[in-house]
C-alpha cells in the first residue's frame, strides 16, 4: 500500500488548503510529515519529529483532545477540529481534518492529519528572560552550591521526582519553582501544597478529590493530582505528613492513578513530584515517622540546601541581591549597609536562614531613611542577637594559661553556688561551655524520653527547626 500516494489524494480531493499534513500508524508513531506551505518559518509536522510517539512530540495531548489519537481509535473521520499543540516552548493553533487509514481487509493502519497553521507563539525569547530571571533568584558564591545552580536544568529536563532537604528558609521553594520553570511541563500548572497546613481529615480529599454524593455534603472536586496533571506537584513540609496517608500516597505515585473520595472510577494522572522537609530524611525514616519505602520513590534526585550559616561567603551577595530588589519593589535610593551593619549581618548565625535575611532588609526599608541600612534600621535582628535564646553565636573567650579551661561537669554533678563559688576562687570558670554542657544534656533527656522530634521540642518550649538549630551547634548528631 503506497502510503505517501494516500497522502496526496487527499491534500488533492479535498478541496481545501493545508500548511502540513503528518501519518501516524496505529502504534501512534509519526511516520511521515510533509510540508506543504512554505510561508512559515516553523513547522510542526516536521522531519525532526518522525519516528517519534505522537503523544512525546506532543506532550500534552491525549485521547481526549487530538483527533489524530481518536482517529485510529475508532475509525472515524474528523472534520474541521481546531487542537492547541504545544512542544517546548512553541504553541500553535491549528484546525484541520484527519482521516483514518485502513489496509485492504479494513484493518485500521493509521491515519492522516492535515492541518492549517490558525495561530502561532514562540516564546523563546520570553522565556529565556524568564529562565534567566530564575536562576539569578539563586544567588550564591558557595562552591556546591553552583554546581547545583549549574546542574538545575538538567535535573529540570529529566522529568524525575525530586527531594529537597534544608532547614526552614533556605530556599527550597525557590529551588522547586525553578525545576518547574526550567522543564517542560513550564506550560501547564504547577501546584504548591504545604502539607503542614492540610487539617488530617481533609489530607485524602484534598489530594485526590471528592465525588458527589460520595459523603453528606461532597461535590464533584478534583485533588491536588488532578490540578497538576501534565504539570508539577509541590508538597513541601512533607515530613509533617502521617504515615497512613504516606502510604495512600505511594500507592498513588506507584500506579499513576488516583480515586476521588467516594468516586468508583480510577483516573489517570501525569504529574511530576518535587517534595521538600525541613528535617533530615535519616533522621525521620529513622524514628519511624517517614515510610523508606515512599522517601525512595519521590527521591530520584535528592537536593540538599545547606543553612547559610555554612555558607557565610553568601551572606553578603544575598544581602545585595535583597537590597537592589527593595530598592526596585520600593522606590528608594538605598545601596547597602553601613559597616557596623555590616559586621553584624557578616557575624550572625541567620539561624532563619535566607527568609530571616530577606524579611530583615525589608523591615529595614520601611524604617531606614537614609542611603545605608543603619543599625537603628534592624531593631529585630538586634534584638534576636541580644535576646538569651540566640546569644550562643559569640565566639568564647579565650583563657589564660592559669584559669580553668573547658570546665564540663559530668551528667552526675549537679551545679551549686557553692561549687561555682570555688571554681572561682581556683581560677575561672568557661561560662560558655558550662551552659552548652548543660542544654546538651536537656536537649539529650528530652530527646530520651520522647522518641518523637516534634513532642521533645513541645516538651521544650521551642520549634522543631529551632530544636534541629540547636543540636546542630551543639554537635548531637544521633539521639536514638
Amino acid at each position: 500500500m503506497d502510503y505517501i500516494k494516500i497522502v496526496d489524494d487527499i491534500l488533492e480531493n479535498s478541496g481545501k488548503k493545508y500548511d502540513s499534513a503528518c501519518i501516524v500508524n496505529k502504534e501512534g508513531v509519526i511516520e511521515y510529515t510533509k510540508r506543504i506551505n512554505n510561508d512559515f518559518d516553523m513547522f510542526f509536522y516536521d522531519k525532526g519529529r518522525v519516528g517519534k510517539k505522537f503523544f512525546e512530540a506532543f506532550p500534552d495531548i491525549d485521547m481526549s483532545n487530538s483527533s489524530v489519537l481518536r482517529a485510529i481509535g475508532t475509525g472515524k473521520v474528523a472534520h474541521n477540529e481546531s487542537q492547541i499543540l504545544m512542544a517546548g516552548n512553541v504553541k500553535v493553533v491549528v484546525e484541520g481534518d484527519t482521516y483514518p487509514i485502513f489496509d485492504d481487509d479494513g484493518n485500521i493502519q493509521g491515519a492522516v492529519d492535515a492541518v492549517r497553521y490558525l495561530e502561532y507563539y514562540n516564546y523563546n525569547e520570553e522565556k529565556d528572560d524568564e529562565y534567566d530571571a530564575a536562576l539569578n533568584s539563586i544567588v550564591t558564591n558557595n562552591p556546591k552550591l553552583k554546581r547545583l545552580k549549574d546542574s538545575l536544568p538538567e535535573i529540570a529536563r529529566n522529568d524525575s521526582n525530586v527531594f529537597l532537604y534544608g532547614e526552614t528558609g533556605t530556599g527550597k521553594g525557590i529551588f522547586a519553582h525553578v525545576i518547574h520553570l526550567l522543564s517542560k511541563r513550564n506550560g501547564r500548572p504547577m501546584i504548591t501544597q504545604n502539607c503542614a497546613a492540610i487539617p488530617p481529615n481533609l489530607m485524602e480529599s484534598t489530594f485526590f478529590g471528592t465525588e458527589l454524593g460520595g459523603f453528606t455534603g461532597a461535590e464533584n472536586k478534583q485533588g491536588l493530582f488532578e490540578l497538576a496533571d501534565h504539570g508539577t506537584l509541590f508538597l513541601d513540609e512533607i515530613n509533617s505528613m502521617d504515615v497512613q496517608m504516606q502510604a495512600k500516597l505511594l500507592t498513588a505515585i506507584e500506579n499513576g492513578t488516583i480515586r476521588r473520595v467516594g468516586g468508583q472510577k480510577d483516573i489517570p494522572f501525569d504529574t511530576r513530584i518535587i517534595c521538600a522537609s525541613n528535617e533530615p530524611p535519616a533522621r525521620m525514616i529513622q524514628s519511624g515517622r517517614f515510610r523508606e519505602d515512599l522517601y525512595y520513590r519521590i527521591s530520584s534526585v535528592r537536593i540538599h540546601i545547606p543553612p547559610l550559616r555554612e555558607r557565610r561567603e553568601d551572606i553578603m551577595p544575598l544581602t545585595d541581591h535583597f537590597i537592589a530588589a527593595y530598592a526596585r519593589k520600593m522606590g528608594k535610593k538605598i545601596t547597602g549597609l553601613t559597616e557596623m551593619t555590616r559586621q553584624t549581618f557578616v557575624n550572625w548565625n541567620w539561624p532563619g536562614n535566607v527568609r530571616e535575611l530577606r524579611n530583615i532588609i525589608e523591615s529595614a526599608f520601611n524604617i531606614e531613611t537614609t542611603d545605608k541600612i543603619t543599625l537603628g534600621s534592624i531593631n529585630g535582628l538586634l534584638e534576636e542577637i541580644n535576646s538569651d535564646d540566640r546569644e550562643k553565636h559569640v565566639s568564647k573567650a579565650e583563657n589564660d594559661d592559669g584559669n580553668l579551661q573547658n570546665t564540663i561537669l559530668d551528667s552526675e554533678e549537679c551545679v551549686t553556688i557553692a561549687s561555682i563559688s570555688d571554681m572561682l576562687k581556683n581560677g575561672s570558670v568557661n561560662i560558655e561551655g558550662l551552659l552548652e554542657d548543660y542544654e546538651r544534656k536537656i536537649i539529650m533527656e528530652a530527646l530520651r524520653q520522647n522518641r518523637k522530634f516534634k513532642t521533645a521540642a513541645e516538651k521544650l518550649g521551642i520549634s522543631p527547626q529551632r530544636l534541629d538549630y540547636r543540636m546542630h551547634k551543639l554537635n548531637i548528631k544521633d539521639y536514638l
